[in-house]
Formats: C-alpha cells, structure tokens, sequence
C-alpha cells in the first residue's frame, strides 16, 4: 500500500551516494559489539496491511533485548498518510529513528539517493542479503543495496468469490475476454463484479501494475519511459489504458467507485455484496478466512490481457527496513535486522500475520491452506511490481489522478496516456538529477 507520493522530495544529491560507510563483507554481528547502554528507535508501517506485525515486532524485540540487555529498542507505529512525512521531518533534522521502514523499490531508493539511509550493505554480508526476497532487484544501486526486505507484498491478487459466481452459473475467469463476460452476466443482474475505491487514491497505482505490467518485458521498460528512451503514450505503455475504459465501459465496478476509498470497498467483497476485489498481499489470507475461507475464495491473478511475458503474473515486491545516515549504531542495528530474518522469527511472523516474511529460507512447505500457499508461490515467481519503477511524483499527478478521471468517464484512455506523458516531460525538466538517479540504477 502506498499513500500521496507527491509528499516524496526529489532534491537528490548523487554525490552523498558514495559517501555511506566504509563496506565490508562481514555481517554486524562479527563486529565488536558494543558494551555500553545503547536506544534503538524504529519508525515503521504494516499493521495496516499485516495484521499482527505490530505483536511481532514487540516480541522481536523483547528477544533480542534478552540478548543484548544493554540495548532499549523502541518503536513507533506511523499512520499510513503520516510515515512519510515523519520521515521528512527526520530527514531534515538529521535526527529520529535509526531503524526507518519504506516500502519497495523508488520508495528505498530516493532515500539512499538524497543521502538520508546507509546502504544495509556495509553492515550485512552478500551471503546474507542474497536470502532476503526482491533485495537486488529493488533496493540494489551501484553495487550497494540500500534496505533489508521485511515481508513480501504479492501486488496485487484478485481475491474471487467462487460462491457468488457459482450461483450465478459462472466460473472463475482466466482470461481478460473470460472477466468481461462475468461482468456482463453480474452487471445485468446489478451484482457488482469488481469493488474498488479509487477516491484516497491508491488504487489508481494498484490497477495500473496489475494492467499496465502485461505489456511489458521487465521493469526496465518502465524506467526507458522514465528516462525518455520511451514514450508513456507508446503502445507498450499506453494500452492498458483501454483495458480499464472498456472495464468501465462493462460495468465491471461498483457505481461509487470514485466516492469510496479502498477499505470500504473491499469490505464489500467480505460482505458477499460484490464478487472480486484486489488487495494487499500480506492481507489476503485475512480477506479469504473473512468470506469464508478456501471453500468460497480463491486467489489469482489479474486475469491476462495479452500474451506478454508478465502477463498473468502476480506483481511482487518487499517493504522493507533501513538504517539512517545519522543512526549511532547502525551495526547494531543491522544486528537486529539480521535476528529477525533467523528461522524462529520467519516461522513466527508466517504464524502471527498469515503473511510472507521476505526470506527465500522460509519453509512454504508449513502452509497448509491451498490459497495462501498459491500466493505465496506466485510471489516466488512474481513479476516486478511496476508503480514502484516510476517516479512517485509521476504516480500521483498522473496515474492516480488519470484513474479516477477515466473511471468517472471524464477522460479517455489517449487522454489519460497522453497527459502522463506530459507530466512525466514536466517533471525531467524541473528534476535534474532523475533522470541521472534512474538512468543508474538500471544499470
């Protein structure tokens, strides 16, 4: 889940990049430990998504200060439209958390970009890090990886009600033509197929991965759009746009969808009142056992509107843990970090949440229900989660505004290319360095 990008600063300053602490190829932990009393504080998200991870963290904690008696960790839970401006705050004081949560790829490295976070890199050995899920593909930069993945967001399934379609002679749709006919046969019937809520925004940036993806060959398109390599009205770019529109244009959504946020939409799924909604990975399980469990639910993904490789993937990425620039102790941070990646606290993160710890030495064998056992797969094999490829600027001024002005039938799928396209020009020119941060870090 991701709130206002436009909150991001984009002054980023390449310089500071290869100013981070001096690298090494040994983990924290074989560092000499410091003996004197010591306070970690965390600022952090994800109880929103994942039930259960602020339970987690507070047990984490009280084990590793077992451990490390001379060490007081606290931490502060952000609301979703205050964690990054809290940050920012921080940023600009050169003084908060040494621990600092961010969600996945642009969302870790503006930070590491305008010098604010050490690269986990210096502190975590690459056999270490090499566990940790979407870590170089994310948050890598030059060599450097940025953050720690925490816990993997399968971006975004489409949760199913295999009971209302049951009823209604249907069956759960593979392909794009397949959806359209479900929303026809539902829509007659004034069942809605598709709930969403568009007006906090967040789901415009949800519909444009789970669509705008199958298109494309990797997320390296994404930033050849960025950079201008490429166009955002280029067909490769610009065709889910009419994906959505002839959504809309079958009544696949629920009416209000531009009067409803995503909460309240999804609850409508749960309520029995629509037949498929989208949410957040770590949640899905949560959604499925709310609507009555394996029998009446399944998880899949976007069904495919072409043949790209992407196509029918499920997007995945990892929100993620990073130490500051200004943290005291950014070993002993990272100590941490490290002691929640070990076998005991992946098992029991998987146990308190439902959700995917982001370690490739998590046993998925332990899963015993179908459908989240199949997230989790997909996940493994996802492809890469494409809003976070784009500048957050970029998501906010254009694709979520684009969406809610298509869906209310304002705009129509060249207009809304077309105007991101020019956003996307706009913001080259007023932002220097973009194009130079992400021309890097495709390489």
């Amino acid at each position: 889940m991701k709130l206002n990008k436009s909150a991001i600063v984009y002054s980023a300053v390449i310089a500071l990049l290869l100013t981070a602490c001096s690298s090494s190829s040994e983990d924290s932990a074989s560092d000499s430990f410091p003996t004197e009393d010591l306070t970690l504080n965390i600022s952090w998200w994800g109880e929103q998504e994942a039930p259960g991870a602020q339970k987690w963290l507070e047990e984490s904690i009280a084990l590793y200060q077992e451990k490390h008696p001379n060490v007081t960790i606290n931490h502060t839970l952000q609301t979703t439209d205050g964690l990054l401006p809290a940050f920012e705050a921080a940023a600009a004081a050169q003084a908060g958390p040494d621990i600092q949560y961010f969600w996945g790829a642009i969302y870790s490295q503006q930070p590491g970009w305008d010098g604010h976070i050490a690269p986990i890199s210096d502190y975590l050995s690459k056999d270490e890090l090499s566990n940790y899920i979407n870590a170089e593909v994310e948050s890598g930069f030059q060599g450097k990886i940025w953050t720690a993945p925490w816990y993997v967001n399968p971006s975004f399934p489409l949760l199913v009600r295999k009971d209302i379609l049951a009823a209604n002679g249907l069956a759960v749709p593979s392909t794009w033509d397949d959806l359209m006919k479900v929303c026809d046969v539902l829509s007659a019937k004034k069942i809605t197929t598709l709930a969403g809520g568009v007006k906090d925004g967040w789901f415009g940036g949800w519909i444009y991965s789970v669509l705008g993806g199958q298109s494309l060959d990797s997320q390296a398109d994404v930033i050849d759009a960025v950079v201008g390599n490429s166009k955002f009205t280029d067909p490769k770019h610009a065709k889910w746009w009419s994906k959505l529109e002839e959504s809309r244009d079958r009544k696949c959504w629920n009416n209000d969808i531009n009067s409803l946020e995503l909460y309240q939409a999804q609850q409508r799924f749960v309520d029995g009142k629509a037949a498929m909604t989208f949410t957040a990975g770590p949640d899905a399980p949560n959604f499925v056992k709310k609507a009555g469990g394996d029998e009446k639910v399944t998880i899949i993904a976007m069904p495919a509107w072409t043949d790209g490789p992407l196509a029918g993937k499920m997007g995945t990425t990892s929100h993620t843990f990073g130490i500051t620039k200004w943290s005291k102790y950014p070993q002993v941070a990272a100590d941490f970090i490290k002691f929640t990646h070990t076998t005991e606290r992946l098992n029991a993160w998987y146990a308190t949440t439902g959700s995917m710890p982001a370690d490739s030495r998590f046993d998925v064998s332990q899963v015993t229900s179908a459908s989240t056992k199949a997230l989790f797969e997909s996940a493994l094999d996802g492809a890469p989660y494409i809003e976070s490829f784009i500048p957050a600027q970029l998501d906010a001024d254009a694709i979520f505004k684009n969406v809610q002005l298509l869906l209310a039938g304002k705009v129509n799928a060249t207009q809304a290319a077309a105007d991101t396209q020019a956003i996307m020009e706009r913001l080259r020119i007023s932002d220097r360095k973009l194009v130079e941060n992400f021309t890097a870090w495709s390489k």
